[in-house]
């Protein structure tokens, strides 16, 4: 990859719907300008995550509110500039949404869109990268459910009281808002948590945003766990059953246990299961089957 001068990250998605004919069917957008069909996508704005910047262009370009799913796939491609070659990469997310029908207004950038089935997109999206995306979509089940499985953020250091009465640090307070941030993207419409105080406070700002209603579960407590390592891993399942998407809070180590369970048990690799205080985990469920797991 001589010559290549600049690089530019970007992200987009794959939004989807059951459509009538009984097929599933994803969002293409027409673009004047270089006269093709694609999928929608765009450039991240300075300091965004990736994640908010395909939400953000996907309901952009189409007009479609969007509720991401899991991660899919990262498209890479070289674009020739007389000024040096730009290196580009794509993320891409499988997205839901409640509003298929949102209105849509053209511009000169995005003059149409378009429900298409998988076929008529194969059809349709001539280049690559859509066509790697399509792919990658179209080798996984369904996904009907999202747990989003967070550890504690940072407890507060000096603290002479009770241990799970320790409540989060200043730092902790902080990465709590950032992670309802991203967290509310994916509109979990319940909340768990371990009993412990950091544990509520870190989920706070989510049910809060999402206007969620927040129950505590001691089956995420560190004390339960030790006496039945795979207890919490079956509640995550039971919590998927209700589909939609829901967030939990547990104890750190309950948090790596759940995702080594999860994934050993249904086949997904998962290599590095720890967790930083206030870091999540995106478990994408078919029914109550584990088929895809990301770090939030």
């Amino acid at each position: 990859m001589s010559g290549t001068q600049r690089r530019v990250a970007a992200a987009g998605g794959l939004l989807w719907r059951n459509g009538e004919r009984g097929l599933v069917e994803v969002v293409a957008v027409w673009r004047p300008v270089v006269g093709n069909w694609s999928l929608p996508k765009g450039k991240l704005d300075p300091g965004e995550p990736p994640l908010a910047a395909a939400c953000r262009e996907v309901e952009e370009e189409t007009g479609v509110p969007v509720i991401p799913q899991l991660w899919l796939c990262r498209a890479s491609y070289v674009l020739p500039n007389p000024e040096g070659d730009v290196y580009k990469h794509v993320d891409y997310w499988s997205m839901r949404t409640e509003k298929p029908d949102a209105v849509f207004t053209a511009d000169d950038e995005i003059g149409e869109r378009r429900w298409l089935t998988l076929a008529e997109a194969r059809e349709a999206l001539t280049r690559p990268r859509d066509q790697q995306v399509l792919s990658a979509f179209a080798a996984l089940p369904a996904v009907t459910s999202t747990v989003l499985l967070t550890a504690p953020a940072e407890v507060e250091q000096d603290w002479d009281g009770p241990v799970v009465a320790r409540p989060l640090s200043l730092r902790g307070q902080d990465q709590a808002v950032r992670l309802a941030a991203l967290a509310s993207l994916y509109q979990p419409d319940r909340a768990f948590t371990a009993t412990g105080r950091a544990s509520v406070q870190t989920v706070e700002p989510i049910a809060q945003a999402v206007r969620c209603t927040l129950t505590g579960d001691s089956v995420f407590d560190t004390e339960a766990h030790e006496r039945n390592p795979e207890r919490s891993s079956a509640r995550v399942r039971e919590l998927a059953g209700g589909g939609g998407a829901v967030i939990v809070c547990a104890e750190p180590e309950v948090v790596c246990d759940t995702v080594a369970i999860l994934a050993d048990e249904d086949g997904i690799d998962a290599p590095d299961v720890s967790t930083r205080p206030g870091e999540a985990w995106v478990l994408s469920l078919s029914g109550q089957k584990l088929v895809g797991i990301e770090r939030l």
